[in-house]
Parts: structure tokens; C-alpha cells; sequence
């Protein structure tokens, strides 16, 4: 199933970067040798200790405030079913745990867990899901619960002024939830006794529900977390990481 997705992510992260020497990296990244053998867990360390800071948001970086975390569109189109939320607003980064990282300079691998991710919005939905035709716009609010979202990418060395920087590229994500709950307001447009019981049926059939649209979210999150790993890398020189 080919799955085209489109969020609009890029004014969000194009923050004027307050100039800086490209020796200097913000405080909360430090940095730890490759070579150590317990590269991992100082790497693991690391990462914990920089979420609060990266989630607060950072200008000289080019991060937003992650939480909440403001998107004006998000687009999700596969087949002949159409889903667009606007005026998103994502909450529950803050409480983001890394529960492994490996970064080197051939590869990232990193496991994210979120216990609560709430996205509201409002939505415009046309299309089927669990073979029921699904028409209507209006308020929406999804929550994933427990949610261990895989991230690999590949990583790659390059000169910048004389100076060794890392490129993010490719990054692809997998991701489980202990549970995922819906409420689309106005799902059948107006339809209020049926709309209840077609979120009672997504609900109770969410394992469902999330194949039909995992892809996509994959998808929206990849670029999120691509945005701001990207933005760190090509900002702190490689020695001042690893």
C-alpha cells in the first residue's frame, strides 16, 4: 500500500539561528568518546539529560518548544482515503525517555518511549476505515499510549569549513502502543447517536485502526524527530558529540 503524507513542519523549524563559532555547542549536548566501551550508556545519559532542554525549545538551534508542539497542517492520503488535521497541537514530549541510542558515524539507532502522546485538531476526514465509509470534519483528539517508537537512520560524515559535521539521512521508524483512543466530533456530519457509536468501534478496535494508518503516522513522527536531531548535528561539530 503506497502511502503519501504531507506535514507542514518546516516554518516550525525555521527558527532564525542566532550566530554562534561552530566550535561552541549548546551546554546540555555532551559529548562521549566512541571509543569507550560504555559509549552507549554515556550516549544514553546524554540524550536523557538534553530532552528537557530540547523540549523548552531552542533558538540558537532552531527548535521550537516541543511541548506543546504547534503544527498548522498535517496531510494523510493512501488510496481513497483522505485525512488532513489542522491547527494540530501535539502534547507529552516533554515527558519523552530514551531507552537506547547508538550514534556513530555510519549510523543512528535509537528507541524513544512516550507514555502519553495527545494530538488535537480540528479534522476533515473522507474515506474508509475498518471497511466503514467515514465522512465529516470537525474537532479531534487522538491519544497513544505507551508508545516505543524505533528510529534508524543512516549517518554521514562531511567537511564544513575544515570542520567534521554529521548529515542525518533516511531515517526510518517503527512504533508499538499499549493502547490508542479516538474521538472525532461530527464524524458522520451531524449524525451524533451513530458518530458515538463509530468511536466506540475505533476505540474498541484500535489495534485495527493503527494498521490502517500506521504508515503515515510513522511517517509524520520520522520528520519530527529528523527535524530535530538534524538541526542539532549540523549545528555541533562531531568532535563536540562523539
Amino acid at each position: 500500500m503506497k502511502y503519501q503524507v504531507l506535514v507542514l513542519v518546516v516554518a516550525l523549524f525555521c527558527t532564525p539561528v542566532v550566530p554562534q563559532s561552530p566550535q561552541t555547542r549548546p551546554s546540555y549536548i555532551k559529548s562521549c568518546d566512541e571509543k569507550n566501551p560504555n559509549f552507549k550508556t554515556c550516549a544514553l545519559e546524554n540524550a536523557n539529560y538534553a530532552i528537557p532542554f530540547i523540549v523548552k525549545g531552542d533558538k540558537q538551534v532552531g527548535i521550537p518548544r516541543l511541548d506543546p508542539l504547534d503544527l498548522p497542517l498535517i496531510e494523510i492520503e493512501h488510496n481513497n482515503f483522505k485525512l488532513s488535521l489542522k491547527d494540530v497541537q501535539v502534547s507529552g514530549l516533554k515527558d519523552i525517555k530514551v531507552t537506547s541510542i547508538d550514534l556513530g558515524r555510519t549510523g543512528f539507532d535509537a528507541v524513544f518511549h512516550i507514555e502519553n502522546l495527545n494530538i488535537i485538531g480540528t479534522y476533515d476526514i473522507d474515506g474508509k476505515v475498518l471497511l466503514l465509509t467515514l465522512k465529516g470534519q470537525g474537532p479531534a483528539n487522538i491519544t497513544a499510549v505507551g508508545g516505543d517508537y524505533h528510529v534508524k537512520a543512516k549517518i554521514e560524515p562531511y567537511q564544513k569549513n575544515d570542520i567534521e559535521y554529521l548529515k542525518f539521512v533516511d531515517p526510518q521508524i517503527d512504533f508499538t502502543l499499549t493502547r490508542a483512543y479516538f474521538n472525532f466530533e461530527n464524524i458522520l456530519n451531524g449524525n451524533q447517536e451513530l458518530g458515538s457509536e463509530i468511536n466506540q468501534l475505533l476505540n474498541e478496535n484500535w489495534q485495527d485502526v493503527l494498521n490502517d494508518l500506521g504508515a503515515p503516522i510513522k511517517e509524520t513522527v520520522t520528520r519530527i524527530i529528523e527535524s530535530i536531531v538534524s538541526k542539532i548535528l549540523e549545528r555541533v561539530p562531531a568532535n563536540e558529540i562523539l
